[in-house]
């Protein structure tokens, strides 16, 4: 297998004419957003298939290769792999083209789509008949990208009939969609930014999430804190990190602490969140020493679902996949997520992987809030214990004590040790207080989280045994 980088027009042109000439396979071009597979044989490209199934729909195979490839000629950039295998289900093309051929077809396409789109904005924009004229039905309502790749002949001569029909008043457009590489699934929408927390009803706010069935996640920072609030349909569903602060926090937020809420598609929430993840196939290996192309291939021929992270100095990359699919690229730069259409890339930078994992974590932070509020309450009442309950812990090889407090020393993964150091928690309680006393100490003690435990529905991760 051969790969690499590839940052100008000349180096794909080398590619192709150089050492792919004489060999047999797929040549595979990671371009952001498109991913495009050539079926390479001896200097003739035989045929092609894209990354996504949704975009084989026009009836022109020759213009759907020359389109998708030119995406790369505006903006050169792009990973490749080459293997030598044998044809895999490829669009055929109906008369190979020579590799030289193919490049001149690619510039001559780029600087005519080019001008194309400076008049029309988007490809994704739709068309409407201005003045009747010869099949001017197949125009009416389809967008600039079906019009072109529909058409029977040469997608230059189309190209340049669209520009002549919009310059002589036969079409305009009548209306403008947004990023065509961005669907409902994948979109990221900042509903709050940079707001202070002290100056948001944060119990308003977690009952609209509730009503609206919210789906992304809120995150609040202050000066030497973070959380990271994930919902699903309106429901909490993980906190990162995972520590029961949160609850403190959602009752007396602190000063100069700002908070953004952020929209994302159901689509890519829960590959995005794998970048809490502590359980990473490669983590910080510098990108010297790695072959991005490679490892995006591999996800391809494994039907692999997960996350690959590029790191650079204030900025990450977020290249994501489902079950071999490309899904999408998220950029974080400055304080601010969004969707992006290329991936940026620098070798001085650093690279993690990270496969699917399940990552809702919200009952392991219901448990630590319990197991805190039930040591409190022991402590008042029965301080002899302090070091039973410490010498417990000792054994545990998920939760430690820490400055007062019971905390997780790493992510947990299942919840019956937890639950069973808060059934000992109880049973000593129990023994000190007896049920009835213990139960008025609890109603006390959660009074002022009464509204936050009923919005996130805590009572669903409690399932205490009857004593």
């Amino acid at each position: 297998m051969i790969s690499g980088y590839l940052n100008s027009q000349q180096d794909l042109v080398d590619l192709l004419n150089g050492c792919l000439f004489n060999k047999v396979g797929i040549l595979d071009l990671f371009l952001g957003a498109e991913t495009v597979s050539l079926y390479v044989e001896k200097g003739l490209i035989r045929g092609f298939k894209l990354g996504a199934e949704e975009k084989l729909k026009g009836k022109n195979v020759k213009s759907q290769l020359l389109y998708h490839l030119s995406e790369f000629m505006e903006s050169p950039e792009a990973f490749f792999t080459f293997r030598e295998a044998k044809n895999e289900s490829i669009l055929e093309l109906e008369d190979p083209i020579p590799v030289e051929e193919l490049v001149l077809q690619l510039q001559l396409v780029h600087g005519e789509l080019k001008s194309l789109i400076d008049r029309v904005i988007t490809p994704m924009a739709i068309v409407k008949v201005v003045k009747s004229f010869e099949k001017s039905d197949f125009y009416e309502g389809k967008n600039v990208y079906q019009i072109l790749l529909h058409n029977q002949g040469s997608l230059v001569e189309e190209i340049r009939k669209l520009k002549s029909l919009f310059a002589e008043g036969y079409l305009d457009i009548n209306q403008f969609s947004g990023p065509d590489f961005l669907s409902e699934e994948t979109k990221i929408e900042y509903m709050i930014k940079n707001v202070e927390a002290t100056k948001v009803n944060l119990i308003t706010l977690l009952e609209n999430f509730q009503l609206s069935k919210f789906n992304g996640f809120v995150e609040i920072k202050g000066d030497d804190f973070e959380f990271n609030l994930y919902y699903k349909k309106g429901k909490l569903f993980a906190v990162y990190p995972y520590n029961s602060e949160i609850f403190d926090f959602l009752l007396n937020p602190r000063d100069k602490s700002y908070m953004n809420v952020v929209s994302v598609g159901s689509g890519i929430l829960d590959l995005l969140m794998l970048k809490h993840s502590e359980d990473k196939t490669i983590c910080g290996l510098p990108a010297n020493f790695f072959e991005v192309g490679k490892a995006l291939m591999g996800m391809v021929l494994e039907r692999r679902t997960g996350m690959l992270t590029l790191y650079y100095e204030g900025r990450k990359n977020y290249i994501l996949y489902r079950d071999g699919a490309f899904v999408g690229v998220v950029k974080e730069e400055n304080g601010e997520i969004k969707v992006v259409k290329k991936v940026q890339y620098n070798k001085s930078g650093l690279v993690d992987m990270v496969f699917y994992q399940p990552m809702e974590n919200i009952r392991y932070v219901v448990h630590q809030f319990l197991i805190n509020l039930i040591y409190g309450i022991l402590l008042r009442h029965a301080g002899h214990l302090h070091q039973l309950i410490l010498t417990q812990l000792s054994f545990s090889d998920v939760l430690k004590y820490q400055e007062g407090t019971i905390l997780y020393r790493k992510k947990p993964t299942d919840s019956e040790e937890i639950f069973g150091f808060l059934q000992f928690l109880l049973d000593l309680s129990y023994n000190i207080l007896e049920r009835e006393k213990l139960e008025r100490e609890l109603e006390t003690v959660l009074e002022p989280y009464r509204d936050i435990v009923k919005i996130l529905r805590v009572e669903e991760y409690i399932t205490l045994s009857e004593q």
